[in-house]
């Protein structure tokens, strides 16, 4: 038994004098009658929730009773008719800023991580080399017969451990 289960009875769920009637299982409606013997629908799909009168009390039959008893109980074809759907609308706006949030957070971590890599510009007094896979700051100034202190006084900063690949050293001229 669920621990909820003291409240999925008519009493609790239903306002006071209304009593469940019957179910159509192929429309999946529920049908109820108030006190004053008014009957109601539920919307598609729903035990409880909204409910919409179908018909209204019919005055007693006297003799000069002009309604005709024969007229099917029905509700109000002009009256619109809500399904489930309809009552859940209101979490489509929460899903929605919920997306646009994680979607801004997504494209600012991504946005983060995405470094453009730092324009060098080489003075007069030097050249700008571009790094290929293996090349450390040794094999840079061997290759350009440059002392590597000069190399490294030239680019400030320069990580020789991790020259990026792609990136660009300013080789001095001597």
């Amino acid at each position: 038994m669920s621990r909820w289960s003291q409240y999925d009875t008519d009493e609790e769920r239903l306002p006071e004098g209304m009593q469940r009637i019957g179910y159509d299982a192929d429309t999946q409606i529920y049908t109820f009658r108030d006190e004053h013997g008014d009957i109601w629908e539920s919307a598609a799909g729903n035990q409880y929730g909204q409910l919409f009168r179908v018909n209204t009390t019919l005055p007693s039959y006297d003799d000069d009773d002009t309604h005709d008893a024969t007229a099917p109980l029905h509700r109000n074809p002009n009256e619109p008719r809500t399904s489930w759907r309809h009552e859940m609308m209101p979490l489509l706006n929460w899903f929605l800023l919920v997306s646009l949030f994680l979607i801004f957070i997504f494209w600012f971590i991504g946005g983060a991580t995405r470094r453009g890599e730092p324009v060098v510009t080489c003075g007069d007094d030097s050249s700008p080399y571009k790094i290929k896979s293996g090349d450390s700051c040794w094999a840079i100034a061997e290759q350009h017969d440059v002392p590597l202190e000069s190399l490294l006084h030239e680019n400030p900063g320069v990580d020789c451990d991790k020259l990026p690949v792609g990136g660009t050293v300013c080789i001095p001229r001597v």
